[in-house]
């Protein structure tokens, strides 16, 4: 019984801890949404390691040297921002891609734009639409970089109205 009881115990566990892994994973195929509100806020505290890990290309010039973080994002005509601002931790050089999501996440297609710990993603450079946000290594880093990030909007990017029914 005392056996029995032990691997229920671990079994559960085992699977407690690989789905939170798992839920937690911004890939291409499950992107964390992000919609900042007028201050900015949510600020993304995260890191690439442990993410997205399938992107071997990113606008048609760059590798992603190891796991990224994955961000769907909407960005309208009106908002508020006017850049977002990337901070990498230790142990990697900060590297973000804004693909439309059109092209697909993993597709090396052309980037609408790119920012690093040092180049903000400035709006003017955004047209309205849907994009994926990556974040990863610096194509120059070592196979496996990765490292803890923070990525900030000064503003909104508010969602545009997709379709409405009355019914």
């Amino acid at each position: 019984m005392k056996r029995n009881l032990l691997c229920a115990t671990i079994g559960a566990t085992a699977l407690a801890a690989l789905f939170s892994v798992s839920a937690g994973a911004q890939t291409c195929a499950a992107p964390a949404s992000w919609t900042p509100d007028a201050g900015g806020n949510p600020v993304i505290n995260d890191t690439t390691c442990g993410h997205e890990t399938g992107i071997v290309g990113t606008c048609q010039t760059f590798t992603a040297p190891a796991a990224a973080y994955v961000a769907q994002i909407d960005v309208a005509a009106a908002g508020t921002f006017t850049d977002i601002t990337f901070t990498g931790g230790a142990g990697y050089t900060i590297a973000a891609y804004l693909v439309p999501s059109a092209s697909g996440c993993n597709a090396n297609a052309p980037c609408t734009t790119t920012g690093d710990g040092t180049t903000h993603m400035l709006h003017g450079d955004i047209p309205p639409g849907n994009y994926y946000l990556i974040v990863t290594g610096a194509d120059f880093d070592a196979s496996g970089a990765c490292g803890t990030f923070t990525m900030q909007a000064n503003g909104t990017l508010p969602v545009t109205l997709q379709s409405f029914t009355v019914g």
